[in-house]
């Protein structure tokens, strides 16, 4: 039967009641033991521990003498016997009385760190100026993805689009992006995506250079770049401004039509004399690369093969030796270039080109037209004649340049750092050394030539 609560927290003297003259005393109650240890056994004496006993705590239950029998009480509310608890095995956890009170069982292991979800991007979101600083050095494929992912970077970027886009050509192809103008290739442009009109035309959004427009220059930077230094690791240096004019070269074969590409020759903002004077070194240069230099006998017809695509890249894939790397591939480009089968072939396919395709690479159009197509080889040496400015007197010079140091008489040799890095004469502003004492000395040389010649 359980002990009533009003039992428990009865606070009056709850003891039988003792007739006058009568000593009644409690017998038979034990001090309990401690938590684990059995009592004493029942044939030992039980000590007779008087109510007056102070136990520091209320006693487990009350004996209430209007509450039954006396020994049914005691009988029902009398301590029971805790069996021995059994010894925990050994562990090398510490034990519970040693751990400290604020001490927790660690978890199974988690890959998340970051418990606070703080995100630094997150952050640097409520600081615009400061985001596009952060993306300016970003890759632009890393750029794209962020762009994509995004949805807050998105909107910052999409208000100012053209700002970022021209920021990152700017700061890795300078050279490019003022070469190859967005406003030249407008399949690569995208309308605002902050909706500003087009000041031309009323009414029309404007069209802004896009991603593709960035990866295309950032494309021909490269490819520039390593056709210098292709042409160095076998010997053949070039000036620093070969850089820049290989790329005019290239935006002039963007062009398809001969009428356009005689306007672009002829205008001397575009074209300078030294221009025309750079170009036709880096067309000696790579004839003499693609030229055996014992056997060979001047061959020309690979240059001008090459500059007939529609695209440098094939002539800086060849220069790799990944394309045109065997005779059959070269008998492919030339049939696609300029031969026209006989009456008996007509229709057929030669070397695995179309029949529609044969001889149709060196028409306006790239094959679409009628009128065959002059390269930029050829309109370079046409203007230099209409200037007079006498560049054939000017060959030999060209060929010995980078060969022969004028000071000391002795031979220019190609080092390590030319076959991997390009020449030294060859460096972009961007890529420029710490600036030896032999880049110094060609730098100035680079810079007597162009005086010593005349340009008319």
């Amino acid at each position: 039967m359980a002990c009533p609560l009003k039992a428990i927290l009865n606070t009056e003297d709850c003891s039988p009641r003792k007739a006058p003259g009568q000593n009644v005393t409690t017998r038979g109650l034990e001090a309990p033991g401690p938590l684990g240890v059995q009592q004493a056994d029942r044939s030992t004496p039980t000590p007779i521990i008087s109510k007056t006993v102070s136990y520091g705590y209320p006693p487990p239950f009350a004996l209430s003498s209007n509450r039954g029998a006396l020994y049914h009480r005691r009988t029902s509310r009398s301590p029971q016997r805790i069996p021995t608890l059994p010894t925990p095995p050994a562990s090398d956890s510490p034990r519970i009385k040693d751990r400290p009170v604020h001490w927790v069982e660690p978890g199974p292991p988690s890959h998340e760190t970051n418990t606070n979800r703080f995100s630094v991007f997150q952050a640097l979101l409520s600081y615009p100026e400061l985001t596009f600083e952060v993306a300016k050095q970003l890759d632009v494929e890393d750029l794209i993805s962020l762009y994509a992912i995004s949805k807050e970077f998105h909107l910052m970027l999409d208000s100012r689009f053209t700002t970022m886009i021209l920021s990152q050509s700017l700061g890795k192809a300078a050279e490019s992006s003022r070469t190859f103008l967005f406003k030249c290739y407008r399949n690569l442009c995208t309308y605002d995506p902050g909706a500003r009109p087009n000041l031309e035309i009323p009414g029309q959004v404007r069209h802004v250079p896009s991603f593709r427009w960035l990866r295309m220059v950032l494309f021909r930077e490269k490819v520039v770049h390593e056709i210098i230094a292709c042409l160095a690791a076998e010997g053949h240096f070039l000036p620093k401004r070969a850089s820049l004019v290989i790329k005019k070269i290239w935006f002039m074969m963007d062009i398809p039509d001969n009428l356009r590409r005689i306007g672009l020759i002829h205008n001397k903002t575009f074209w300078e004399d030294r221009d025309l004077f750079v170009a036709t070194w880096f067309f000696i240069k790579l004839d003499m690369f693609l030229t055996d230099p014992v056997d060979g006998n001047g061959e020309t017809r690979l240059r001008k093969m090459l500059f007939a695509q529609r695209s440098l890249s094939i002539l800086w894939k060849v220069l790799k030796r990944e394309q045109m790397a065997t005779p059959y591939e070269m008998m492919q480009m030339f049939v696609r270039w300029r031969y026209h089968p006989e009456p008996r072939h007509r229709g057929m396919s030669i070397c695995g080109v179309p029949a529609n395709k044969l001889g149709t690479g060196e028409l306006e159009g790239w094959g679409t037209g009628t009128a065959v197509l002059l390269r930029p080889d050829e309109l370079v040496m046409r203007e230099a004649i209409r200037r007079k400015m006498g560049l054939h007197q000017k060959y030999m010079d060209m060929m010995l340049w980078g060969y022969i140091d004028k000071k000391t008489g002795e031979d220019i040799w190609a080092t390590e750092n030319d076959v991997e890095e390009g020449s030294s004469m060859s460096e972009t502003d961007e890529d420029a050394g710490e600036g030896s004492e032999k880049a110094e000395d060609e730098e100035e040389q680079d810079q007597v030539d162009y005086t010593a010649f005349d340009l008319g």
